[in-house]
């Protein structure tokens, strides 16, 4: 894509112009630009639902992976919260410490997954819900509506279900109800967390000033310049955790993208470029999640491809599904 100006970037991103990206369905994928509004209409309905369980659970277990799970663990880092665990793998021993240190009469399980059939939250959602003796009342989920989660949690009579927005895809999801039910739940002052979003979400329409622009274009036109290694400097609460899946799933399209790499590796090669989040107090985190979304968005028109889609976590997703059902074999391990 040719160089927009500051202007006209900011006008075609907020019009929702998929025209900025490839002109496909990219549309359909900017929920995430008006989510921080939205979640302050439900922050009566999040907080109510969290004083519903103090005093009644000790821990919060959050069972979810990737988009559902990295902000949430932000949160945790940023908010030095004990109160809430997120269990991202599926590794057995893993699965088993965690079930010896639980006591299921005080745990609730909080099962995380947008379209409701991600494998690996469903098998952990069965493990918990036998192990717990199918006690409803200790289990909520977040989902987008009509999904197969939803449809079960609804079934077994779950505490909560929390309705995800279908326009956000789970990268993008920091700030909508998949993070924002788990940072009520460890106590964060969600009206003082979103004011602060706002304040960021009104300098993203700016033409001058805007941050989420100035990033993103730094990202794009330092590609564009060979500058394709993305090293972000470390700050407490893993905030780079949740950047770098962001950022290399986002951008890594058709043989295009930014590589995040470890900050240990030297910074001054001719391919690298160097970013740092702005976090000086908890409550700037949720600033500093829809900074580098914005950023994101900015920097995938520059290099020319979707930052919204996916297709490499579909098709991994796709196979898996085949191979379960006996409709394709395994992979070869010594492939």
């Amino acid at each position: 894509m040719a160089s927009l100006a500051p202007a006209e970037l900011v006008e075609r991103l907020w019009a929702r112009d998929s025209t900025l990206w490839t002109g496909r369905d990219e549309n359909r994928w900017l929920g995430w630009l008006d989510e921080p509004l939205r979640m302050r209409q439900r922050v009566a309905e999040l907080e109510e639902f969290a004083a519903g369980t103090v005093g009644q659970f000790d821990l919060v277990v959050l069972l979810g992976m990737g988009g559902s799970s990295l902000a949430p663990e932000v949160l945790r880092r940023t908010f030095e919260s004990e109160h809430l665990h997120v269990l991202d793998t599926t590794h057995p021993a893993a699965i088993r410490r965690a079930a010896d240190s639980l006591d299921p009469a005080r745990t609730l399980f909080l099962a995380s997954s947008k379209s409701g059939t991600t494998l690996e939250t469903r098998c952990h959602l069965d493990f918990f819900w036998h192990w717990a003796g199918g006690r409803a009342d200790a289990f909520a989920a977040i989902t987008d509506p009509g999904s197969e989660l939803e449809s079960l949690a609804r079934k077994r009579g779950f505490r909560a279900v929390f309705a995800g927005e279908p326009t956000i895809g789970g990268r993008y999801s920091a700030l909508s109800a998949f993070g924002m039910v788990p940072a009520a739940l460890v106590g964060i002052d969600l009206e003082r967390f979103l004011l602060r979003v706002e304040e960021m979400v009104e300098a993203c329409h700016l033409d001058q000033g805007n941050p989420g622009l100035e990033l993103g274009e730094r990202l794009g036109e330092g590609w564009k310049d060979g500058r394709d290694k993305l090293q972000i400097s470390p700050i407490p609460g893993g905030f780079g955790l949740w950047v770098e899946q962001l950022v290399a799933e986002s951008t890594g399209k058709q043989g295009k993208g930014l590589v995040p790499v470890p900050v240990d590796e030297p910074a001054d090669g001719l391919d690298r470029q160097s970013e740092e989040a702005r976090v000086t107090d908890p409550y700037e985190v949720g600033q500093e999640f829809y900074r580098w979304e914005f950023a994101t968005a900015v920097a995938g028109a520059i290099i020319g491809i979707n930052p919204f889609d996916q297709p490499n976590v579909q098709e991994a997703k796709d196979r898996t599904n085949k191979v379960l059902a006996g409709q394709e074999p395994p992979p070869d391990d010594e492939g």
